[in-house]
């Protein structure tokens, strides 16, 4: 009996003993692999964190040989230890052969990465860029990767390989590896992956990164993009698949992004989009058509419906601002300066939208006329706006300046501000818009 206790007891520690004993499997097979593995760890990783990149390596590639499996970060550390040396020859030419060789050992590192961790997508995103990063000319394999990476991660993909995989298509297509037809028609998807992104990322710093992609994008892509290219090269396709609303909307996103509006294939589009479903776009791109027909309320209608939709889509600044040009020149002095302050509200630094107010104001001038400097205090207020502009924005300087020097003529003569009692620099409301600005004369 108390031979069967002890037996019990015995067997019991035992196995409590081995179940509580780590996992040894990751760092070997054997006794000594295991020792070696650990050892080498060790080793690496201390001079890993002593920042000695180079002392680290051999013992780097011993635990990469021995364990691959016993830690993400050999692989995460590979890379860094490998683009540390591929960052100083990679522009050598003498050296080609041997970042060719290092350059592999480093698609290797992301390859059992994958093998032994998973996250594919996400992995081949790296693999890819540091592909095309260290050497050009394998572009058409970075691309391919890429493309791969975007499929698997989708909406979700990395700021970096959405912008980067168009990088290396536009690549290909000025080695002659791609055709215009295949960037006019990548864009749109890319752009859509952006779009979610910045539509959706509330951190300041993670919207930027795709905010910055798609300027990217966009530059790459305006290289190519003429009007006529558009037109042909996207024709061909809906008329392949006209009733594909999908390649409709994201035709009609690229003429918009492009401002191809002048071929009857754009409005015919616009139709068919809006019909399915209204669109933000295709209410845009109808009240396009609209205002090119000087059928300015119809367009103002369009316009305005296309802010509505688009709530707080990227595109809102483009809707409000055609709305607020259109209102300006129905007369609607009032309604377009509430269209620039809506602008104001979402981007407060917008050039453009301190232009559509002066431009209001410019042409509500007449509204002024019993005031003691007439229609001269309007045009003070409008200059100011402009020099605001330019001030935010320098994209609009060019276009600030002309409208400045144009509207000066129309200041005040000094024989005007002394006869009204006023004086030059004095502040002087301008009752008929409710605001103040500083009294110039122009002589």
């Amino acid at each position: 009996m108390k031979k069967s206790v002890w037996s019990f007891i015995l067997f019991t520690f035992t196995v409590l003993s081995v179940t509580a004993q780590p996992d040894q499997s990751k760092y070997g097979d054997t006794p000594e692999e295991i020792d070696n593995c650990k050892r080498n760890l060790s080793l690496y990783r201390e001079y890993r964190d002593q920042q000695q990149y180079v002392e680290a390596l051999p013992y780097w590639r011993g635990a990469f040989r021995t364990c691959p499996g016993s830690a993400k970060t050999i692989f995460i550390d590979g890379a860094k230890f490998y683009g540390e040396i591929l960052d100083t020859i990679f522009e050598n030419e003498e050296m080609a052969v041997k970042r060719d060789a290092y350059l592999d050992t480093l698609m290797l590192i992301y390859d059992k990465r994958i093998e032994h961790f998973g996250e594919e997508g996400r992995v081949l995103a790296y693999k890819a860029n540091d592909l095309f990063k260290y050497d050009e000319s394998r572009a058409i394999e970075a691309n391919k990767i890429m493309k791969r990476s975007l499929d698997i991660e989708g909406m979700d993909s990395d700021a970096i390989v959405a912008s980067k995989y168009y990088q290396t298509l536009y690549t290909m297509y000025r080695n002659g590896d791609a055709s215009k037809s295949d960037l006019l028609v990548e864009y749109m998807p890319v752009l859509d992956i952006l779009d979610y992104n910045i539509a959706k990322l509330e951190d300041d710093n993670a919207r930027n990164r795709y905010e910055k992609a798609k300027n990217n994008l966009d530059a790459f892509f305006i290289k190519i993009a003429e009007c006529e290219d558009i037109y042909r090269i996207l024709g061909e396709r809906i008329a392949e698949a006209p009733n594909d609303i999908e390649l409709n909307k994201k035709s009609l996103a690229v003429m918009n992004k492009r401002d191809c509006t002048e071929d009857e294939l754009y409005l015919e589009i616009a139709e068919r989009v809006y019909a399915d479903e209204p669109t933000a776009a295709a209410a845009y791109s109808i009240g396009i058509q609209k205002l090119k027909a000087k059928d300015y309320n119809d367009a103002l209608k369009y316009f305005n419906e296309a802010a509505d939709l688009c709530g707080d889509c990227i595109e809102l600044e483009t809707y409000l601002l055609r709305a607020g040009q259109t209102a300006t020149i129905l007369g609607q002095t009032s309604k377009a300066i509430s269209y620039a302050n809506k602008i104001l509200n979402v981007k407060p630094r917008s050039g453009e939208a301190y232009m559509l107010k002066g431009d209001a104001i410019a042409s509500g001038a007449k509204a002024c006329a019993d005031e003691p400097l007439k229609t001269a205090g309007a045009y003070l207020l409008a200059v100011d706006y402009y020099n605001k502009a330019k001030g935010v924005d320098a994209s609009v300087s060019e276009k600030a300046n002309q409208k400045i020097a144009g509207y000066k003529k129309y200041f005040p003569l000094k024989n005007d501000v002394f006869f009204n009692n006023l004086e030059v620099g004095q502040n002087y409301k301008v009752d008929c818009f409710g605001e103040t600005t500083t009294i110039r004369t122009s002589d």
